[in-house]
């Protein structure tokens, strides 16, 4: 059967790095636990997957290329601005510490990349899966407003038989016990 297309986002999570392999009922439970962002400002979501890096061999006598060896997947990468968030998701997302109770945020002393899940839900429905996602969190200006900027790169999960990514059939995973 021929999956929906995936187009667009309808809806976005963030939450703890996959620890088993990825089925549509352990998706169904790990969105339950994970948090969902409330707002993606206006064209920022995208889905990237860089080319691979390869090197291709040539036949002095012909010219023409003779084999392709291909020595590195292409990144793929989620990003999107959220225009509206709470102080939890700045240091979810960004690092840092809150100040005071809920009086504002402070930057982490360096850099800082969070390992965590990334689930986008595509407008058609269905579940774009990074299951271990080295997350940078930035400030971002979008139409006079700084958003918190967000690009999510899948990397390989550390667990034993952990895919990287996944692509869902969301009516799979709706109807998932």
């Amino acid at each position: 059967m021929a999956l929906k297309p995936f187009i667009g986002i309808k809806r976005i999570w963030y939450g703890d790095v996959f620890t088993a392999a990825v089925t549509a009922a352990t998706l169904k439970e790990w969105l339950e636990t994970a948090t969902e962002v409330k707002n993606s400002h206006q064209d920022t979501w995208s889905y990237t997957e860089d080319d691979p890096t390869y090197t291709d061999y040539i036949n002095e006598l012909t010219g023409g290329v003779y084999y392709r060896d291909v020595t590195a997947k292409g990144a793929k990468t989620i990003a999107f601005t959220m225009g509206e968030y709470e102080l939890d998701d700045l240091v979810a997302l960004r690092g840092g510490e809150k100040v005071g109770t809920d009086e504002g945020w402070s930057s982490p002393d360096s850099p800082t990349i969070m390992n965590m899940g990334i689930v986008g839900q595509t407008k058609t429905g269905n579940y774009i899966v990074f299951s271990n996602a080295a997350v940078i969190g930035k400030g971002d200006q979008q139409e006079k407003n700084i958003g918190l900027g967000v690009s999510a790169v899948a990397m390989d999960n550390p667990n034993e038989g952990v895919k990287s990514d996944y692509l869902f059939d969301g009516t799979k995973v709706d109807a998932a016990a």
